[in-house]
């Protein structure tokens, strides 16, 4: 079988990570999620504590950051480093001869110009994200809503600060799937835009 790519953004709350994770195992190909989190943080020479730290202080100060120029504090260095490294990962495992899934990370805008790459967006509607997150995180509705809105927003932020792109517009993707449709149909999809 010919070597192929697939990039996977998401809505928050969509069940995304569940779904891309069968579709690897059904596919029988590598799926990179956090664990490119470990790798990237030891190639930037960073603990993987103050990696994640820095990730969390750039979304509470994405708004500020987007405005500032150069390194406007350690965080941002830390931050900035560590999505380089992350990059980097992500190109050299892309370039192996294996197939493989990439979890979020802005894996579609690094591998934009990838030869038979993939690049997939998960949704579901507002709603149906709100009662899951209800439910996994046992709070109320109310609460997921916000949460949703929160996590969406900080993900908005965080694609548009290092590509310069809107998060979750179409033109990104080559497919944008509802994942309320069902993890069979997702995969029939995937299958048949990759020609598998």
């Amino acid at each position: 079988m010919k070597k192929f790519i697939i990039t996977i953004s998401r809505e928050f709350g969509c069940n995304a990570r569940e779904v891309a994770r069968k579709a690897a195992a059904e596919l029988g190909v590598e799926f990179y999620d956090k664990d490119l989190v470990d790798m990237a943080a030891e190639r930037a020479g960073i603990s993987r504590d103050s990696f994640l730290d820095s990730e969390e202080m750039l979304d509470k100060n994405a708004d500020r950051l987007l405005k500032s120029f150069g390194y406007g504090s350690s965080t941002q260095f830390y931050s900035d480093k560590a999505v380089k490294a992350q990059v980097d990962i992500i190109r050299d495992l892309a370039n192996k001869r294996v197939s493989a899934i990439f979890f979020g990370r802005c894996a579609d805008y690094v591998l934009r110009n990838s030869e038979n790459c993939l690049k997939v967006f998960f949704s579901a509607p507002l709603m149906s994200r709100i009662r899951r997150v209800a439910q996994r995180q046992n709070i109320s509705e109310g609460e997921a809503k916000a949460t949703v809105q929160k996590n969406e927003k900080l993900r908005a932020d965080n694609y548009r600060y290092y590509t310069r792109r809107m998060w979750g517009a179409a033109g990104n993707f080559d497919l944008s799937l509802n994942t309320d449709l069902g993890e069979e149909y997702i995969e029939n999809c995937i299958r048949s835009a990759m020609k598998l």
